[in-house]
């Protein structure tokens, strides 16, 4: 990983189902591609281009079989993901069951999380959002 995602964007969503990545996300420190994945919170996960070579890179180095359990759980991951790469204009097209998977409607909030952002249906993330914190409590509770 080259960047961090971080911060936090609202966005309003095509009548094609894009959705532009921010500036912030598109320079020349990221990833050019992304893969796009149906989380069990509610929301879409993406991830640079490299989260697969890199997962696929730990499982050789484990000597990880074909038939091996991590190997078929990872496949199975792979039959779920969008690959997107952003147009002219920054966007991203997502796919309608993905917009279904997370009730994206007009609008959506897009979330940094360091090594991938999330995409969230705006009454969703508000309900899941964390409290407002600063450096020094988070400090603390990771022991910085």
């Amino acid at each position: 990983m080259k960047e961090a995602y971080t911060d936090r964007f609202e966005f309003s969503l095509d009548s094609k189902g894009r959705i532009s990545v921010p500036a912030e996300w598109r320079g020349e420190a990221f990833e050019k591609r992304f893969l796009v994945m149906p989380s069990a919170e509610g929301c879409l996960r993406v991830y640079p281009a490299s989260f697969l070579g890199r997962q696929m890179e730990k499982l050789a180095a484990d000597g990880t079989s074909s038939s091996d359990l991590k190997r078929k759980s990872l496949e199975k991951l792979a039959s779920v993901i969008q690959s997107a790469e952003p147009d002219q204009q920054g966007r991203i097209m997502l796919r309608e069951k993905f917009r279904q998977h997370a009730a994206l409607g007009r609008e959506a909030v897009l979330i940094g999380c360091l090594d991938h952002f999330q995409v969230w249906e705006p009454r969703r993330w508000t309900k899941m959002a964390p409290a407002a914190t600063t450096f020094e409590q988070v400090a603390k509770d990771a022991g910085l």
